[in-house]
């Protein structure tokens, strides 16, 4: 019974023991699991740790992140300066931001320069014409040549882009001149006039391309052009429907302190090279003025281009009292005044309304057919009619002189063996009145013993021979041994 005891106390020792291992080892394995887990418990504290601000760090606007995460301006093409100027136009007028941030970045405007560009921007009240641009002109002397473009604003002010080009062969916007801020919001405010070398003589080409006398001669001496040059040449203008040359119709062709000198690039209405002015101004009391004019090559493109027509118009013809003279035409055994001939007029009479002292001399003239008796006749009824039309247009009749002349004083003649052709071109020219408004002071110079001021011939000569460096004997108007078309048109045989 002893031995049954001891042996039965040992078998429940037994289970009891192993059950108490199995307990352990359950226990001991379900401890393990949350150490699998602990990568996962990791991971989640730095994921909250970044959605929380530094208290340091400013948060980021949308404007920042949009600055940020744009992309950069594209560069701008700056080997020539209509580019340059269209996109100063473009930022302008599009209120294009990117563009003058490319213009910033490539430095080919000024911090000072942007900041007035901006303000433009913002006044949106502000807006350009079309064309936003014009090319005035260009001065190609030196290493850095320059250009001058306007900016059209829609009120009819003017602003100036001049622009210079840099050592690196690249254009920079060199001066802004806007108008005022009362200008920028007039409604069709007169443009502003520069008043140096270019900006006189691009204001008065401006004028006289829209054939307003009394603008032209607000840029001209006086005292050295001859009013019925400017009337002239706005009524050639007028008449040959000439154009500026779109690019740089102004080319500088020399500059000193007191003096400058131009040639002004002509196109007609297709756009096809007509010719070039002959401008020189000078500078007295800090003001410049246009001090001679040489129309030569303009009267010469011209002519060539109305060719051997029924409509002959040389609208200057050289004086024997010296000077200019402006002619109308008539056609055969006519005294009455053409359309045309009335608006040119129009211009004569503005020119002598300007000045009450002044006084107009018209001569009428003849061809050479039919007698002396009729053809003295034909010349004074020539004379009458255009004084009656200059009265119409508001001229005092006691300031205009007549005379006719019959055919005594040709423009051209012809050899007695000419062909008809030849002579009907002669008689074309014949046919005419002429007007003379600075007879009495060719009068008082020639009695002072003072020399008529310099021929727009010469100047143009002169100009050619300072823009090439030598005397240019191929271009228009300095052909050696040939008279010039204005020389040509003078009294007597030729």
């Amino acid at each position: 019974m002893k031995n049954a005891s001891t042996i039965t106390a040992f078998i429940i020792s037994f289970l009891v023991v192993g059950s108490l291992a199995l307990v352990f080892l359950f226990l001991d394995n379900k401890e393990e699991e949350p150490a699998a887990a602990e990568p996962a418990a990791q991971t989640e504290v730095p994921a909250r740790q970044t959605v929380t601000p530094q208290p340091t760090v400013a948060p980021l606007t949308k404007e920042d992140i949009s600055r940020q995460t744009a992309t950069p301006p594209s560069l701008i093409n700056l080997s020539s300066p209509q580019t340059l100027a269209q996109a100063i136009a473009k930022v302008i007028q599009d209120r294009d931001e990117d563009i003058l941030k490319s213009l910033e970045i490539q430095q080919a405007v000024t911090e000072n320069q942007s900041r007035l560009i901006r303000e433009l921007m913002e006044a949106r009240h502000i807006r350009l014409s079309s064309p936003g641009i014009t090319s005035i002109g260009a001065n190609n002397q030196g290493a850095n040549p320059t250009a001058r473009y306007t900016l059209n604003f829609s009120s009819g002010a003017r602003g100036y882009l001049d622009m210079k080009r840099n050592d690196k062969q690249q254009w920079t916007l060199d001066t802004l001149t806007l108008p005022s801020k009362q200008d920028l919001a007039k409604d069709k405010v007169a443009p502003m006039a520069m008043n140096d070398p270019m900006g006189i003589v691009s204001s008065f080409m401006d004028a006289v391309a829209k054939a307003d006398f009394r603008g032209a001669r607000k840029f001209v001496d006086g005292t050295k052009v001859q009013d019925a040059t400017v009337a002239g040449l706005c009524i050639l203008f007028e008449e040959g429907a000439f154009r500026l040359r779109e690019d740089a119709p102004i080319k500088t062709a020399y500059e000193a302190p007191t003096n400058a000198g131009f040639f002004v690039h002509l196109q007609d209405a297709q756009g096809r090279n007509a010719g070039y002015l002959g401008l020189t101004v000078a500078k007295t009391d800090g003001q410049w003025l246009v001090a001679e004019a040489s129309l030569d090559s303009m009267l010469e493109a011209y002519t060539k281009r109305q060719g051997a027509g029924d409509d002959i118009f040389i609208p200057i013809v050289k004086n024997p009292q010296g000077g200019d003279s402006l002619a109308l035409f008539f056609g055969f055994n006519e005294d009455t005044l053409s359309k045309r001939s009335e608006r040119q007029l129009q211009i004569v009479a503005e020119a002598i309304k300007m000045d009450s002292g002044k006084k107009l001399e018209i001569s009428g003239h003849t061809d050479d057919v039919g007698s002396e008796r009729y053809n003295q006749g034909l010349s004074e009824r020539r004379a009458a009619a255009v004084k009656a039309q200059l009265v119409q247009f508001g001229v005092p009749a006691e300031r205009i002189v007549t005379k006719g002349f019959g055919k005594s004083q040709p423009r051209r003649t012809y050899s007695p063996t000419a062909d008809e052709e030849t002579r009907d071109e002669a008689r074309k020219e014949n046919r005419r009145a002429e007007m003379y408004l600075d007879f009495e002071k060719s009068n008082q110079r020639a009695e002072k013993g003072q020399a008529f001021p310099t021929s727009p011939f010469t100047v143009a000569c002169q100009l050619l021979t300072i823009f090439h460096g030598s005397p240019i004997r191929h271009q228009a108007g300095c052909r050696a041994g040939r008279p010039h078309l204005r020389d040509r048109l003078s009294y007597g045989p030729q």
